[in-house]
């Protein structure tokens, strides 16, 4: 008897635990209180574009952050074209049917938008990581340094 308690009082903790994870989940994710198909569609898109436009946000401060370093900001904006490419083949490989509704249903653009949205997501971390690298780690990103004045030069 004390055992079966013992069970069913871990039960009804795992239970709240799992409750209070997908509420958190549901929290943090505005597109799952929508009541139809297009509402999520809609609110996958704008999650999307609120993305999208702090990928660029990002991206247009680390040119302007290094915009005295020509040889770093061509190379930025070529893995960044580079990363545009991948980030669209990389979706359009994952979603590949021709017709994409009949494939897919009409949760495609939503799963799409979700794609896209993790990908940028991702590619902003980094591109911020840049921005303000992390002290102490050996393989980040180091801008290049100007050269040191010598205080005393030599006759």
């Amino acid at each position: 008897m004390l055992h079966t308690r013992k069970i069913l009082a871990l039960c009804v903790v795992i239970l709240g635990v799992l409750i209070a994870r997908c509420a958190s989940a549901q929290e943090n994710d505005p597109c799952l209180g929508m009541q139809s198909q297009a509402e999520m569609n809609a609110c996958a898109a704008d999650q999307y574009a609120k993305a999208d436009a702090e990928l660029n946000a990002v991206y247009k401060q680390l040119i302007s952050k290094h915009k005295s370093d020509a040889e770093f900001v061509a190379k930025l904006r070529l893995a960044q074209e580079s990363w545009l490419k991948f980030r669209d083949a990389d979706v359009t490989c994952f979603y590949y049917q021709k017709d994409k509704v009949a494939a897919y249903g009409s949760i495609y653009p939503t799963c799409r938008s979700r794609a896209m949205t993790h990908l940028t997501v991702e590619r902003t971390k980094e591109l911020k990581q840049m921005l303000d690298p992390e002290e102490g780690n050996v393989c980040a990103f180091v801008a290049a340094q100007e050269p040191a004045q010598e205080s005393n030069p030599k006759k």
